[in-house]
């Protein structure tokens, strides 16, 4: 009994292997070895697997004999493309490397060859696409992310179907003593995306011993229908609500609430400002400084109010009216504070200058001159 010529070749192996590493080939666990995650089976699940011939590649030949089978196993650790491991004693999942580097089907083998890798690379790199594309969503043109909003609220609202669907599927076959799944390993995660969907459905008798709650189930459905039915006007402002729930979510009303007009105009970009505008700028801010340094600076700053008369010009100086410069009276006088204090200036002066008129009639009252008695001055001389 000798190898075949194909797996004589790198080539032929390459391709053998390649198989091994695909959903068909040998089912594989996870272990570590030496501080590093790898792939390891049983020889005799590889005998096995070489026996089965599922979707065999079509370049090499297939293998019938066991002995043979043993013998492409050998090839491919001579090759390189595994080796023999053993187990790591009261470690779990732990494996070290055999010195006795033999194929026997009682061993472990450990993968060292990845497979053909075309895919995982184009799959890695649609994910680091996808992932810069959605970094990059805040500057997205409008239209990208309104197809974006509607293709997530429609895929929401076909999950949503779905679910409701396939409950309601099983609730009436499970009244009849039936438990019919649609997609009955959905929710799986330990299976892969594909296998999610695998078997698309599922039918087999219901559990003995569930009489009673499906006469409450039934109970509870023929009460619904009984108020949907003398119940219409809440029944149709549920069903009107729905549609304007689905309205809303399509239009975007239920997001954030943000002004709309900022909503409107989120990708619109911000005026810079030019070099002129730059300069307007720094010019005013000089002229301010001027201004305040002039005000610091005015010799009338702590006799005259800060506000002016109903006259243009006039200010209030030590209890009189006198004549000053606009200038000096700074923008103060455009503010309707500066009213507010030019009016209490005024008031407190007229107030202050009646109370001066009162305090002089009491001292002239209170001094007012008698002619002098000269017939008491004889009689005292």
């Amino acid at each position: 009994m000798s190898l075949p010529a194909q797996y004589q070749t790198a080539e032929g192996l390459r391709t053998l292997a390649n198989y091994l590493r695909s959903q068909n080939g040998v089912k594989v666990r996870s272990g570590i070895e030496h501080e590093k995650r790898v792939d390891y089976f049983k020889g005799k699940k590889l005998v096995e697997c070489l026996l089965e011939a599922k979707k065999w590649p079509k370049s090499i030949p297939v293998i019938t004999d066991k002995g043979i089978a043993r013998m492409v196993a050998s090839a491919l650790i001579q090759g390189a493309f595994f080796h023999r491991s053993e187990k790591v004693e009261d470690k779990k999942g732990y494996l070290m490397i055999s010195k006795r580097n033999v194929f026997e089907e009682s061993g472990y083998y450990t993968w060292m060859y990845s497979g053909n890798m075309v895919w995982s690379n184009i799959a890695t790199g649609l994910v680091v696409a996808l992932v810069i594309i959605c970094t990059l969503m805040p500057i997205w043109p409008a239209a990208a992310k309104h197809v974006l909003w509607y293709c997530s609220v429609t895929f929401l609202i076909v999950i949503f179907v779905l679910l409701t669907m396939r409950g309601l599927a099983f609730l009436f076959m499970w009244l009849l003593g039936y438990d019919f799944w649609v997609f009955p390993r959905l929710f799986d995660e330990s299976l892969s995306f594909q296998d999610s969907f695998v078997p698309i459905y599922t039918f087999e008798a219901g559990t003995p011993g569930q009489g009673y709650f499906r006469l409450g189930a039934i109970a509870v459905l023929i009460g619904f229908v009984y108020w949907a039915c003398t119940q219409p006007t809440e029944f149709d402002g549920y069903i009107k609500a729905q549609k304007v729930f689905i309205e809303d979510l399509y239009a975007g009303n239920l997001l954030a609430d943000v002004a709309h007009d900022a909503t409107a105009h989120l990708d619109r970009n911000k005026r810079v400002p030019s070099l002129e505008d730059l300069l307007k700028a720094m010019e005013a801010d000089e002229k301010e400084k001027i201004g305040g340094a002039d005000s610091e600076g005015n010799p009338l700053g702590d006799n005259i109010s800060d506000t002016l008369s109903g006259a243009e010009g006039d200010a209030l100086l030590n209890g009189e009216w006198v004549n000053v410069d606009p200038a000096d009276a700074g923008s103060a006088k455009e503010s309707r504070a500066w009213r507010d204090r030019q009016q209490a200036s005024e008031d407190a002066a007229q107030d202050q200058e009646e109370q001066n008129m009162g305090e002089d009639g009491e001292s002239a009252e209170e001094t007012e001159w008698t002619p002098p008695d000269h017939d008491q001055e004889e009689e005292d001389m």
